[in-house]
Parts: C-alpha cells; sequence; structure tokens
C-alpha cells in the first residue's frame, strides 16, 4: 500500500506526460507531507521494508525528505513552486523511492535544459539506467570515432 501510495504521488507530481499535458492536476502538498511523515516513522523506528536500510542511505533519505518539506512547507499544492522547485522536489521523492525499494537503475532524474537558439527551457527526464548507457555509448563513440584509445 505505501508503495502504492508513493507511486501514486510521484506520478502526479511530474510525470514527463503529466507534465507535458495542459490539464495536469497538482499534487496537493498534504499528500506529500503525510506521505514523507508515514515513511520517516518507518525509517526512524528501522521497521518494516526500512529495516534493512543502510545507516548512510537512511541519513541520505531523511537529509532528503527535510528538503522536500522545506520546499512545499506553506504550498497547499505543487503548482505554487517553480520550475526548477518542481524538478527538485520530483528527483528527491523519486530518490526517495528508489531507496526504500532498491532500484536505483529505475529512478527517474529531471533536468532543466536550454533549447538550442532560445531562451527557454525544456524539461527532461530519463531513468538512471538510461544515463548511464547513454554516456556509456557517448564513450565508445568518441574511443571509436575520436582516434582515442582506451585500456
Amino acid at each position: 500500500m505505501k508503495h502504492l501510495v508513493l507511486a501514486t504521488v510521484l506520478t502526479c507530481l511530474l510525470a514527463p506526460a503529466a507534465y507535458a499535458s495542459a490539464d495536469r492536476k497538482a499534487l496537493q502538498a498534504e499528500s506529500i507531507r503525510s506521505q514523507q511523515a508515514e515513511i520517516r516513522a518507518g525509517v526512524e523506528a528501522r521497521t518494516g521494508r526500512y529495516k534493512d536500510l543502510p545507516a548512510g542511505t537512511r541519513s541520505e533519505l531523511l537529509a532528503k525528505q527535510s528538503e522536500v518539506l522545506r520546499m512545499i512547507d506553506g504550498k497547499q499544492s505543487t503548482d505554487e513552486l517553480d520550475e526548477n522547485q518542481k524538478v527538485e522536489v520530483f528527483n528527491a521523492l523519486e530518490w526517495i523511492e528508489a531507496a526504500i525499494n532498491k532500484a536505483d537503475d529505475e529512478r527517474l532524474v529531471c533536468e532543466r535544459r536550454p533549447v538550442l537558439g532560445s531562451t527557454r527551457k525544456e524539461r527532461v527526464c530519463k531513468t538512471v539506467a538510461q544515463m548511464r548507457d547513454e554516456r556509456e555509448a557517448a564513450r565508445r563513440s568518441m574511443d571509436t570515432h575520436g582516434g582515442i584509445k582506451t585500456n
């Protein structure tokens, strides 16, 4: 149930397809607060699915939660955040979900990148695995076509 709620929260928050849709619904900040409070209680008590989290992961998870809660403090919905804050909140919530589910390769990471020849920015989201694969492909291409030999 917790996983389903977190997945719903993340999907509604800023999923790329939903983000592009003009009629997307803003996520209520209270939903995020209550979900994170439930996760925090389990992490701090080291019970259930949180009992085997390594100390470093637990510490980083709590820090990311604090950052998310700080950003949505006093807000009613995610629509009150600017675009950069939305991306930060989304990335932090994705990291939290990946840490809990031990699925870092499936974690979505978003960036706001400038559009070539324009002053506007677009949001680009990819999984950690996709980003790693693209870096490796670029490295292989450089090695093959750039005349660079590596051992």
